[in-house]
């Protein structure tokens, strides 16, 4: 994941034991020790970079949040745990009416993206929200669209990863700033 570029434990799981020609997938780690051993790796071989690398992200998703505030976006994944390398994209869960609404504020701003979906697990079920993905200065940012209802709220806290809001982003910015 830190040398090729890969976002997601399971791809990097599935393709090491592709790799290594294991067929019995109960003897893989789980995805929580695949990032514990990225942050390990990252502190003892890329200390220095990693850490700026990360402080990058988050500062572009503080950026992008605070331009999305009225669709009250959570930062989540590699950007907020910790584990984000420089081919990491940046994921951010909103909340609208209908997914037109971050269409249009990000048409109207001149942002080219693209519609792709986003897959998660609600109550044993596999439920498909809409996505967009764009680049922001030449990083990848994915919008996952939620209803900005109840439910959607609720499908959004299903997802086993923790999410920011923008104070909570700050917060950690100021916490990163100040042990530097």
């Amino acid at each position: 994941m830190a040398e090729q570029g890969i976002d997601s434990p399971r791809q990097a799981l599935n393709k090491a034991a592709a790799r290594l020609g294991c067929t019995d997938k109960r003897h893989l780690p789980e995805a929580e020790e695949v990032d514990a051993a990225l942050l390990e790796y990252n502190r003892l071989f890329r200390p220095l970079t990693q850490s700026a690398e990360l402080d990058r992200q988050r500062a572009l998703a503080l950026e992008a949040m605070e331009f999305l505030a009225e669709f009250d976006p959570h930062l989540t994944g590699a950007a907020l745990d910790g584990t984000a390398g420089r081919h990491s994209s940046i994921t951010l869960h909103v909340f609208a009416e209908a997914p037109e609404e971050v269409m249009r504020k990000l048409l109207d701003a001149h942002v080219p993206f693209r519609e792709t979906s986003y897959r998660c697990r609600l109550r044993g079920e596999n439920v498909i929200f809409p996505a967009l993905s764009f680049y922001v200065d030449e990083t990848p940012m994915d919008l996952c669209i939620f209803p900005a209802t109840a439910a959607g709220r609720t499908a959004s806290a299903s997802n086993t990863e923790a999410t920011a809001s923008v104070r909570e982003l700050r917060a950690l910015l100021g916490k990163t700033a100040g042990t530097d």
